[in-house]
């Protein structure tokens, strides 16, 4: 008997399930065919208020559908993708830097990191700076290249080269955006790679 009970409760859930899902169906396709007519209707009124010879005008904007929004659940499990972690493409910065006095040695200074109170003079030359050990100055990040950049004297103003690293150099408060080129003025901040390690400030004695 018990069993009996149990049979028709599960088909009556069954046969309420069935009527509720006929019954939403039906209420989509009601709303779907409403939303239709009212799109009609705001075509027939923007072409009977269509100004003669005048610029069209604009038709309103078809609303969702049924099915179209259907696709949308709020209670959906929501995916946000984050940016790009890439470094930004390098850029020349043209800077107006003074012509470097005669009497002064501009000089590049290790304030922090693994270099930090070594000073290496700036010649007419240029020094390099990478992970490779032939380079003027040599860091162990590695984040630097082998051959990351070149500082150098162009036209009596001190000139600052990335030479096509892969993290990038970085000038003063620019921590997002790394330079190809730039000319060096006394008191510029310069990192090789990224921030937080090796930091060197371009200095005139």
């Amino acid at each position: 008997m018990s069993k009996d009970y149990v049979f028709w409760a599960i088909f009556g859930l069954v046969l309420v399930g069935i009527g509720v899902s006929q019954w939403d169906r039906r209420r989509r396709s009601l709303k779907a065919k409403e939303l239709e007519e009212a799109y009609r209707a705001g075509l027939a009124a923007a072409a009977m208020n269509k100004p003669g010879g005048g610029p069209a005008t604009q038709p309103p904007t078809r609303p969702a559908t049924g099915a179209q929004e259907a696709a949308f659940d709020p209670n959906a499990t929501r995916i946000h993708f984050r940016g790009s972690t890439d470094v930004a493409p390098a850029a020349s910065q043209h800077r107006k830097a003074a012509p470097l006095p005669p009497e002064k040695t501009p000089r590049l200074v290790c304030v922090s990191g693994s270099q930090k109170d070594h000073s290496f003079p700036v010649t007419a030359t240029g020094i390099t700076i990478g992970r490779e050990p032939k380079n003027d100055v040599v860091l162990a990040d590695p984040r630097v290249s082998y051959h990351h950049a070149w500082i150098g004297i162009v036209d009596q103003k001190a000139v600052l080269r990335d030479l096509g690293s892969t993290n990038g150099t970085f000038l003063n408060t620019q921590i997002e955006t790394p330079v190809s080129e730039a000319a060096l003025s006394p008191g510029d901040t310069i990192f090789f790679g990224g921030h937080g390690r090796d930091q060197f400030r371009f200095v005139l004695d």
